[in-house]
């Protein structure tokens, strides 16, 4: 059985599972592929979210992971789901808002035929990966989507303007190393700015999957707007979580390094 991982320095799920895997014993099992240092090996995989585990070139696990059951299946276990259709669109969306990548582009382009086409990510958040009905919970999942796409984003807006906003300061703080104030944000990052700095994020494959949505665009700005005013509105809040797992992750990654 080949077992991949696919992690990043910053992912501190990815952290926290070589963490559990070293301390049963089974690192030596997996194989760790670091996003940062090959990228296009990621892209090629279709690595949305970190960690994502591929037992055997099949995607099983993007952005959470069930350390136990993990466990299970590193020992040999087949684990079988049944999956309640009623959960399916939470599970998703919960998949989609843990994944920057996917709040980021979906939010943007809302674009839900295109999403689902993503079929090895779907089916690896939502548990379907497990599933012996796979297939036909799959099709069915998809056609909510595309049908009632609009009103589930709207449900979750909350939390994918919170990942954007969240992910905006993380950049800020990368770029930076220390805390612009609201004011410096403001005229280093108009609106349209950080229109486009969300349309390139959510399409970082390069060109891959990108598109520029025009500023004149009504809707997509209006929806661009409200997600860079919560980042405005909620900047003091968002800096203080981030230093805080920055400077956390950073003692982490000694004690990865240390693992590996």
């Amino acid at each position: 059985m080949k077992v991949e991982i696919f992690t990043h320095k910053n992912c501190t799920e990815c952290n926290l599972l070589l963490e559990y895997l070293d301390q049963k014993g089974l690192l030596g099992r997996v194989q760790i592929i670091d996003t940062e240092l090959y990228p296009f090996l990621a892209l090629e995989r279709g690595v949305i979210s970190t960690p994502s585990v591929f037992i055997d070139g099949k995607l099983v696990y993007a952005g959470t992971v069930d350390f136990q059951e993990f466990e299970k299946l590193l020992q040999g276990e087949k684990i079988v789901k049944k999956i309640n259709k009623d959960e399916l669109v939470d599970k998703l969306m919960y998949g989609i808002v843990d994944s920057f990548a996917a709040t980021a582009w979906l939010y943007v382009n809302l674009d839900f035929d295109s999403f689902m086409a993503q079929k090895d990510f779907v089916m690896a958040v939502t548990g379907l990966v497990f599933s012996e009905d796979a297939e036909e919970l799959y099709n069915y999942l998809r056609n909510l989507m595309i049908k009632n796409g609009l009103e589930y984003v709207k449900k979750w807006e909350d939390k994918m303007l919170r990942n954007i906003s969240s992910n905006f300061v993380r950049e800020i703080y990368w770029l930076y190393g220390s805390k612009l104030s609201l004011e410096q944000i403001k005229a280093k990052y108009p609106l349209e700015v950080f229109a486009h700095w969300l349309m390139v994020r959510g399409g970082s494959t390069g060109r891959v999957g990108l598109r520029i949505h025009p500023l004149t665009e009504k809707d997509t700005m209006e929806r661009i707007s409200k997600a860079y005013m919560y980042m405005i509105n909620n900047y003091d809040q968002l800096w203080e979580k981030v230093e805080k797992e920055q400077k956390s992750l950073k003692s982490i990654e000694v004690e990865r390094k240390a693992i590996l």
